[in-house]
């Protein structure tokens, strides 16, 4: 109301006093300074409407898994509904694109990862964004490696060795939930790394990769802790080794492939929460604040530990500069693996 008043008393100066060719450019700057108000006053009320988070791959991927454990805890911590959303395709191009061109109010989010934000836009020239020019980061949420797994049968490949055996007699193959994705970069990563060649078959999710996997469809995959974890703990597949430094405490029986023969061998990737370019700094903030409370609960630490997540603590400001460190290590890294787009 008082911001109308000023505007009301700002016109009859404006009539009184100018040329007519003055008055609008002035009332446009009134106007615009009273909407400055109203958008102020709806971010001290943000969040005021449910919020969507955008995973731009399909259930039962990592990023999924993860999105829903914090989708529960946000929605308590906000007062507002936490959606997920699936929009898988194009190694998570497609859901990534669908953020990008979203409005910058905080109410569209996306659980990021080195594949959606490095890795497929790098190699796909037809990507319509960048994770610096396009996104802002909110939170660092998680790390997590590799899984490389066969079916679980006699006749299949025991161990690492006994794959890079298979795989040297021919005709093998590899699963992976998308191309170009960090998941087909670690097979790739590995193949190269035994001297092999093998055939990539890409899906579109984790779930249907490691179907035809166990089914003994496709020799192999490299996926991801939470898709391949729970299968191997079922007896469904049998994982050969983890890409991880160390032994993964979630899986402690399985080897790295330091261990099987190749000590160079270490691939992981991040999550992390971000919002479209362009969102207001107190709207990331009370979204940072209220994700690094969920975060650090006993129930979401025990979730994450269940998965093989490490922790990847990172503030609002340290992961925008984490994100800028990251871009030219996955470039580097891309060109050297001569991976390319199919």
């Amino acid at each position: 109301m008082r911001a109308f008043i000023l505007m009301e008393s700002a016109s009859f100066l404006v009539c009184r006093f100018l040329r007519p060719e003055s008055i609008a450019k002035l009332l446009s700057l009134c106007a615009l300074a009273f909407s400055s108000l109203t958008w102020a006053q709806s971010q001290d009320t943000y969040p005021n409407q449910a919020i969507r988070l955008i995973v731009a791959f399909s259930p039962g991927t990592s990023s999924d898994a993860l999105a829903r454990m914090l989708s529960q805890g946000l929605a308590q911590e906000l007062g507002q509904p936490v959606v997920v959303e699936n929009r898988p395709g194009a190694g998570g191009i497609v859901g990534t694109e669908f953020v990008a061109s979203s409005a910058p109010d905080g109410y569209t989010l996306t659980l990021a990862t080195t594949s959606t934000m490095m890795t497929s836009p790098m190699l796909n020239s037809n990507a319509k964004y960048s994770a610096e020019k396009n996104f802002s980061g909110v939170i660092g949420l998680a790390k997590s490696h590799f899984i490389i797994a066969t079916r679980n049968d006699p006749t299949y490949p025991q161990t690492l060795q006994e794959l890079v055996q298979r795989l040297k007699k021919g005709n093998g193959s590899y699963a992976s939930s998308g191309v170009a994705t960090v998941i087909h970069l670690t097979a790739s990563l590995f193949i190269d790394a035994a001297g092999v060649t093998a055939t990539h078959v890409p899906y579109p999710g984790s779930g249907q990769a490691l179907t035809d996997v166990a089914a003994g469809h496709v020799l192999f995959s490299s996926e991801t802790n939470a898709a391949t974890i729970p299968l191997a703990k079922s007896g469904k597949i049998k994982a050969l080794a983890v890409t991880s430094a160390q032994r993964s405490p979630a899986i402690p029986e399985v080897p790295t492939v330091r261990e099987s023969g190749y000590p160079d061998f270490v691939v992981s990737s991040w999550f992390g929460l971000m919002a479209p370019k362009g969102t207001p700094a107190p709207v990331l903030q009370k979204l940072a604040n209220a994700t690094r409370k969920v975060m650090s609960t006993p129930k979401m630490i025990e979730s994450l530990q269940s998965l093989a997540f490490d922790p990847l603590d990172l503030s609002l400001g340290d992961f925008d500069q984490f994100i800028a460190k990251e871009a030219p290590f996955w470039a580097d890294t891309l060109k050297r693996a001569n991976l390319k787009a199919e």
